[in-house]
């Protein structure tokens, strides 16, 4: 099945070879197969908490399993933020297709029982639906670096990607850095309906929301 193009921007920051992939409530499981068609990990390991969505796509993969010999799979169906990542092992946690405070929520609890030691090893991507400042405010608290970032759209709706690691010494801005393209008119779309979203919001908390709305409006697209 043909990966829609927020999926494949995902997928064509993989370059890099994995011991280990975490797919994490990724549209039903359809860029962990991807990847486990193109090997891009030893193993490659599905995780989300819903049952049914679980039990149909290890039906699938059980039925296709001949032809995707070159490495492991695995699905769990459990808490993403309580899956145990493997000791010495290079792994990427990918999360897409939630929100920017649970998906928070999700990397913080990761983190926090991620021994110091193999988060050398850890990188993640992902790809929040809304709450994109919050997210990226926090994954800055927790100290991870940006690799990579890009802005894509799909179904009249805009997703930002980002690329992270704990090694990069690259700063994780809070609305973005080189995602932007002025060659673009679909990010300064973008930026416009973050502008009009935010000073909507300003009626619920100004003290905060003044801040956020500053922030969107200092970047230049000119």
């Amino acid at each position: 099945m043909k990966l829609s193009s927020r999926l494949s921007a995902i997928d064509s920051l993989i370059c890099a070879p994995y011991d280990v992939i975490w797919d994490c409530c990724c549209d039903h499981g359809l860029l962990g197969m991807a990847l486990l068609k193109r090997a891009a990990a030893k193993q490659i390991n599905f995780v989300d908490i819903v049952p049914t969505l679980m039990d149909e796509l290890e039906h699938t993969l059980t039925r296709f399993s001949d032809q995707q010999a070159a490495c492991q799979w695995q699905v769990l169906c459990q808490d993403v933020a309580t899956i145990e990542l493997q000791p010495s092992a290079k792994q990427l946690i990918i999360i897409a297709g939630v929100g920017g405070e649970l998906l928070l929520r999700l990397v913080q609890k990761m983190v926090a029982n991620c021994p110091e030691k193999l988060r050398e090893q850890l990188s993640f991507i992902v790809c929040p639906v809304h709450h994109t400042y919050t997210l990226r405010q926090g994954l800055q608290a927790l100290g991870l670096g940006l690799i990579k970032e890009q802005l894509v759209q799909e179904n009249n709706r805009f997703y930002e990607v980002i690329q992270l690691s704990f090694t990069s010494n690259t700063a994780l801005s809070v609305t973005g850095s080189q995602m932007w393209d002025n060659a673009e008119q679909m990010h300064e779309l973008y930026l416009q309906q973050l502008v009009a979203h935010y000073t909507r919001m300003l009626n619920k908390d100004r003290t905060y929301f003044q801040h956020v709305l500053d922030d969107y409006q200092k970047i230049s697209l000119n």
